[in-house]
């Protein structure tokens, strides 16, 4: 019997499934049968925290009605990449083990989206236990015989695609993947053992160029079930051919961009999409947020307020820009960032009151503008491994796990440690929390 760490016990969701993928022998990684272990809504968030965040209709974004045809292109309305049906979305956002990264899950039934999947799979958190064992058991537990619908890489940096080694060895097949879409050197170690591999068994590729123009098979919108898909968004950066590379310097500001919908939840996402018109070391840069907004000025069918946003580039201070955050208006943001070193330094801060997340963007999410409301906000080194759940109707709930990181820092206002195993901020948006107390004044 596969043993399973407690917090992953209370995050699994292993379903049976009434799609393409025939699940009624499976077993989950406890080796009992999915159907001993399904939840509903109910039963879920009962152990959850209730954000306080209400969805909104003017959230929402339609879907199209269409009858099933298999015959259509994978990933349309007629053709979703899965017939899985649910009555939550869950959203799994991974702690990383150094300052920078992200990983995220997203599960409706057993339909399964990885969005990233962070730092090198052999990095360590404090209590020894290594990045690649959180991603893997974390895989087994939630996808369904190893399948995996669609894959998103926003773009070749090693704190986004760092754990491929697990993903590798806990995905055996992959309906989609979308990525950004260029030859860039570093990101080969991606490119072999998963794009081309899994191409390799069949996967289905696109580049987000082809996505966003609808050229090579490539469309607007990609329905991974019948009520969840996402909005694939042009910021004006993707490579046109592949050989080219990059357009510019900064690969952050290249990163695919797009909102995931359900019901009437919806999820903005960006990589580590940013404005940094003078580049990196002499290099070309360029202002991804601004650009995007400018691009989708008339795009409002698709590009308006939503409820929840993945906070781009670990809450760099160069990105959650005002003209971003005016359009979105986000209700709640996670952000994804492991605990800064002990020995990081900046503006007289030390340690995790010096890093990322900036002050400068927590300062603009948290001022109530104009037409802003201030979000509900969750730190992975904060919170840990954080779940989000919602049925997509009426609210967001939220769950986080023991910190595998130790993490301490100081500030004109004190100082502040907390080691792995705690559970202090577990279920607190940063605003409740003694680091954002501690570190930033919150």
């Amino acid at each position: 019997m596969k043993r399973i760490p407690l917090f992953l016990l209370l995050l699994l969701l292993v379903l049976s499934s009434c799609g393409p993928h025939d699940n009624s022998s499976s077993s989950n990684t406890d080796g009992s049968s999915s159907s001993e272990t399904n939840q509903g809504y109910a039963e879920r968030i009962a152990t959850m925290a209730d954000t306080g965040v209400a969805i909104g209709s003017d959230d929402k974004t339609d879907a199209q009605n269409a009858t099933y045809d298999s015959q259509a292109p994978l990933g349309s309305a007629s053709h979703p990449l899965s017939n899985s049906s649910f009555d939550y979305l869950e959203i799994v956002v991974f702690e990383q083990p150094i300052e920078v990264g992200d990983a995220y899950l997203f599960k409706v039934g057993d339909a399964t989206i990885v969005m990233d999947f962070g730092n090198y799979a052999s990095s360590s958190f404090s209590d020894s236990s290594t990045y690649y064992n959180l991603l893997k058991n974390t895989y087994d537990a939630y996808l369904d015989d190893g399948h995996l619908d669609l894959l998103i890489l926003t773009h070749p940096h090693s704190d986004h695609y760092g754990g491929y080694l697990a993903l590798r060895a806990a995905v055996s097949s992959i309906d989609m993947i979308v990525d950004y879409g260029y030859y860039e050197y570093g990101g080969e170690n991606y490119r072999t053992n998963i794009r081309d591999y899994y191409v390799g068994q069949d996967s289905e590729y696109h580049r987000i160029y082809d996505m966003v123009n609808g050229t090579n098979g490539g469309m607007k919108r990609t329905y991974v079930t019948s009520e969840v898909f996402i909005d694939w968004l042009d910021t004006g950066y993707y490579s046109t051919n592949y050989n080219d590379g990059p357009v510019v310097d900064d690969l952050n500001v290249t990163c695919v961009t797009g909102i995931l919908s359900y019901r009437n939840f919806t999820y903005f996402f960006s990589g580590d999409l940013q404005d940094n018109p003078s580049g990196y070391y002499g290099g070309t840069g360029g202002s991804g947020e601004t650009r995007l907004v400018q691009t989708n000025a008339t795009n409002t069918d698709v590009f308006h307020t939503v409820t929840m946003m993945k906070a781009p580039h670990h809450g760099s201070s160069k990105a959650s820009n005002n003209v971003l955050l005016n359009v979105l208006q986000p209700k709640l943001v996670t952000i994804s960032a492991g605990a800064p070193f002990a020995d990081t330094s900046y503006g007289g801060s030390t340690g995790v009151c010096a890093g990322h997340p900036h002050y400068q963007t927590l300062d603009r999410y948290l001022t109530k503008g104009a037409k802003r409301t201030v979000p509900k906000i969750y730190l992975n080194f904060v919170n840990g491994t954080t779940s989000f759940v919602t049925d997509g109707l009426s609210k967001v709930y939220m769950e986080g796990s023991p910190l595998r990181t130790n993490y301490e820092g100081t500030s004109y206002r004190g100082s502040i440690t907390n080691n792995y195993g705690s559970t202090t901020d577990r279920y607190s948006d940063i605003q409740s929390t003694s680091w954002g107390q501690v570190c930033h004044g919150l």
